[in-house]
Parts: C-alpha cells; structure tokens; sequence
C-alpha cells in the first residue's frame, strides 16, 4: 500500500539519518559554526515538517508498547526492509559473500535475514534513546569494560573509543556518554527538524555532539579537554581521502583518521562493539586498548584498526550494518562490484 510503503521508507531514512556520524574530514580551518541554530524552531511546527514528525510519532509510540510487541514490530520492519529495498538487499548480498566466501549461499541469507531483523528493532528502539529515562536504559542496557576505560581515563590522557557501523551505535552513544564526559559528531541532516531532534537526543545526557562541517578541529580540542571520543571510521569516502587496507581479506578504502587522532592528540585508542540480542536486550563491550598504535605508518595503522573490527564482527555478524558500500572504491584495475 503506498501509505504503509511511505511510513516505512520515512522511518529508513530517519534511521539512516541516526547512523550519520563522522564520516567527512575537513582538515582546513574549522567553520566554527555555533549550534545555536540547533535550537527548536517555530517552522518546525509547518506544514513541510508534518511527515517528519509523523515518523518522529511512530518512533515515540516504542516507549509505550511492552517490548516484546516492539521486538515483533521491529522484525516486521525488517521483513519488510527485505522485500521492498531491493537496492540495499543487493549490497548486503555483495558484501556478504565478499565477506563469507566459505558460506553457503542459504547461510549468508539467513544472516541478512537476522541482521535486517536487527535493524528494524534498532529503527524502533530510537525513541527509547532520545527519551527513556535513565533507570529504563539501565535495565536495556548492560556494559563491559567500564572499570578500564575509567582507569584510562583517570591517567589524564586523551580516550578515543573507536565502533564499526552496527545496529546499536546509537544506544551505545547514549549510555557511554552516562559514564564519562563524551564528544561525537554528526552530519547536518538536510531536514532542520531532524538534525534537532537528533542532535538533541544524543545531547542530552551531557555529550558534545559536533557537526561535520565544523571539521575535526573542534573534536581534537575536546578529546585534549578530557571528554572521551565516540568515533566511527569505517567508511568509504573515495581514494582521496583513504589508503587501502585488508577487512574480511578484501582490499577496503579506510580512512587513516585514527592514527592521525592519535598521533595529533596522543590518545589511548579502544575499539567498543554493541550487540542487540534476540532478546532485546543491548550490551556495550569496551574492548582492551590498542597497544603500540599508532605506529606512524598510515596503511599500518589502518591495517590495525580494521583488523580490531573484522574481529568484533565475525563474533557476532548480524550486528553488523551490510546494506551499506563498504567496498564502492576499488584498487586500480579492479571492476566496479555494486553494478
């Protein structure tokens, strides 16, 4: 139906809206822009942001349902991400099978199958990380590594906690900003009224959420001020900004941003991964720190990095988010792989 077919693909577009973190690196002068204009505006109230607020509805009514009707919910909404997104299911299939060559075919379907599961809770449990309270997330959400990350932190030197792209980024980015002052950094979404409500629920227990096109200047001086980094590198913005480096044995274009964080700041560098499990309940593992990195050496450092991911996504790989390019950029001479 082509009502249902809209609230679906608003809902995806506001959930790919929430993963828009970090991901475009400017390193000339920061714009510096103030994010006054984050405030809350009559406009929104308009007419031209009736639909987005009709998602933003959909998404609140998760705080009121019982969680096992939003677990069967968000599942529905990834069948229906399967049937209808044909574009996404392709991606998925290309990285999937560039990623498990060894698997049978039935495998790898099953794993898309549970990952787009995965995804649609995830879409419905946004309005559990903008507004739940805090003693609602506490029994959500259950956290590993806490007491170090603490201690690196106590040390006084810089902490740059490093994700891969995953279903729980949000909720993650919510609950380890309860621990410790923290900074991230999102795009400007083309829609005012979402940028707000996102920068607005990422914000709200104390976290510094930057723009991207303030550049990476901003984010260097909190991370030497004490707040911890929340930063995801894993994306392919084109061979100008990348070196290639192995992820699942395929040569990946990576962005060598984290050695150059920890280099520019000397920041202790600790890869983090969150599960959504069938339950429904999350869980936030802050992993042990990178030793001896950066090495100073771009494709080393990337090597490094990616291999700290690959490891954390094979445990548990349906977290992963496999409708995205991951490999759109390939080495000269090698054939376009989404076509």
């Amino acid at each position: 139906m082509p009502g249902e077919k809209a609230a679906i693909e608003g809902l995806l577009r506001l959930w790919g809206l929430s993963l828009a973190l970090a991901t475009r690196y400017h390193w000339g002068q920061s714009m510096e822009k103030s994010q006054a204009d984050m405030r809350f505006r009559a406009s929104f109230l308009g007419p031209r942001h009736w639909l987005g607020w009709l998602m933003i509805g959909l998404i609140a009514v998760g705080l009121l349902l019982p969680r096992p009707l939003i677990l069967l919910f968000g599942r529905g909404l990834g069948r229906l991400f399967h049937s209808r997104n044909r574009k996404r299911v392709h991606i998925a299939q290309v990285n999937l099978q560039l990623c498990f060559p060894a698997s049978s075919e039935e495998r790898r379907m099953r794993l898309l199958k549970e990952h787009l599961a995965r995804y649609g809770q995830a879409i419905m449990d946004l309005g559990l990380v903008w507004w739940a309270s805090e003693r609602r997330l506490d029994r959500l959400c259950t956290v590993s590594g806490e007491q170090g990350l603490r201690a690196l932190h106590q040390t006084g030197r810089p902490v740059l906690l490093v994700t891969p792209h995953t279903v729980g980024i949000d909720m993650s980015g919510a609950i380890l900003s309860r621990l410790l002052p923290g900074v991230s950094m999102m795009k400007r979404a083309s829609d005012p009224l979402l940028s707000w409500c996102l920068w607005r629920g990422r914000s709200r227990f104390g976290a510094q959420i930057l723009m991207r096109d303030q550049g990476l200047r901003p984010f260097v001086r909190a991370l030497k001020s004490g707040r911890v980094g929340y930063f995801m590198p894993d994306e392919d913005l084109g061979p100008a900004q990348s070196v290639f480096a192995p992820f699942f044995g395929v040569a990946t274009a990576t962005l060598p941003i984290v050695g150059r964080l920890a280099q520019l700041t000397g920041a202790t560098v600790v890869p983090v991964f969150t599960c959504l499990a069938n339950s429904g309940h999350y869980h936030v593992s802050i992993g042990e720190a990178l030793t001896d990195f950066p090495a100073g050496d771009q494709i080393a450092d990337a090597t490094r990095v990616n291999a700290a991911f690959e490891a954390l996504v094979r445990g548990a790989p349906e977290q992963y988010l496999w409708t995205l390019k991951w490999f759109r950029t390939r080495p000269s001479g090698e054939s376009r792989l989404y076509d």
